[in-house]
């Protein structure tokens, strides 16, 4: 039963095992008896398998999962379908985002790594004044 599968799926997700929790949504999509079945258990099921996807990156799945709910609601609730496909899209959104904020700040420490530190800088121009001090010694 969808429901099931929905509270198999949440409990697999609190306990880690977010991969299972995935593929219990997926079968349960799949499933041959609830095919041209659409409930809001099934809409529920195609927004926690999508954000898994999302999470996972598992876009294959994702695909193959909406191409299963687009037949499951397409006479019943097309509706339905924009609300899922929305809700992917801002999770895909944000996690893209997310990507980038993370990228921006690996950037920001890689810059502060190449900096040298004030310690080097000082100790450059102390062995700098030190030889041209010698130098200018032997000139003499």
């Amino acid at each position: 039963k969808p429901e099931n599968a929905l509270k198999r799926a949440e409990e697999l997700i609190d306990v880690g095992k977010k991969q299972d929790a995935l593929d219990t949504l997926h079968a349960a999509i799949q499933n041959r008896k609830f095919r041209n079945l659409w409930t809001t258990t099934i809409e529920q099921i195609m927004v926690r398998h999508l954000g898994l996807c999302v999470e996972l990156k598992k876009m294959r799945t994702a695909r193959e999962g909406l191409y299963q709910y687009r037949t499951m609601c397409q006479a019943a609730n097309i509706g339905s379908l924009e609300h899922v496909v929305q809700r992917f899209r801002k999770a895909a959104e944000e996690k893209v985002s997310e990507a980038k904020k993370q990228k921006d700040d690996m950037a920001e420490i890689g810059d502060l790594d190449e900096m040298e530190a004030p310690q080097t800088i000082l100790l450059k121009a102390i062995q700098a004044h030190d030889t041209r001090q010698q130098s200018q010694d032997r000139d003499v």
